[in-house]
């Protein structure tokens, strides 16, 4: 599950490196280190990953599954994917299942889509998206939106 980011200096970052989440958001933000230089940025990054993936404790098919999860959460729209990583699906196809869930229940839809309505317009989500979340629901086949 998600947890906060410990700042580069922080003396708990090593020990927050053990946590694979942790290690997973912070190969996912790194960025180019100018004054490391190329050979000491990929040796972080390849540190990081292999933090992240542990592939001295996980089968081929256990990253690749992680992979697959990885990819699957990042495609989902914002607020599906923040419900669902709350959640902390431990396989794709355990995020599945949840995303699924939803079909039963459109109030939960209903309820994003009017707090995202009343946050100021600096606060909303780009135009454009909230349809994206109407569209992923009506093709799970959920109807019937309350008035």
């Amino acid at each position: 599950c998600p947890s906060p980011l410990p700042s580069p200096g922080s003396p708990s970052l090593s020990r927050e490196l053990s946590n694979p989440e942790t290690a997973r958001q912070l190969f996912r933000q790194f960025r180019y280190q100018v004054m490391s230089g190329p050979h000491e940025t990929l040796r972080q990054l390849r540190k990081l990953c292999f933090q992240w993936l542990q592939p001295e404790v996980h089968t081929k098919e256990q990253i690749l599954e992680i992979l697959m999860l990885e990819q699957f959460l990042t495609i989902l729209p914002g607020e599906i994917q923040m419900w669902v990583r709350k959640q902390c699906p431990g396989s794709g196809e355990e995020a599945v299942t949840l995303v699924e869930s939803l079909k039963g229940d459109p109030q939960r839809l209903w309820q994003w889509v009017s707090r995202r309505s009343k946050l100021p317009v600096t606060h909303r989500a780009p135009l454009g998206s909230l349809p994206g979340v109407f569209v992923f629901f009506l093709t799970l086949g959920v109807c019937g939106f309350p008035h």
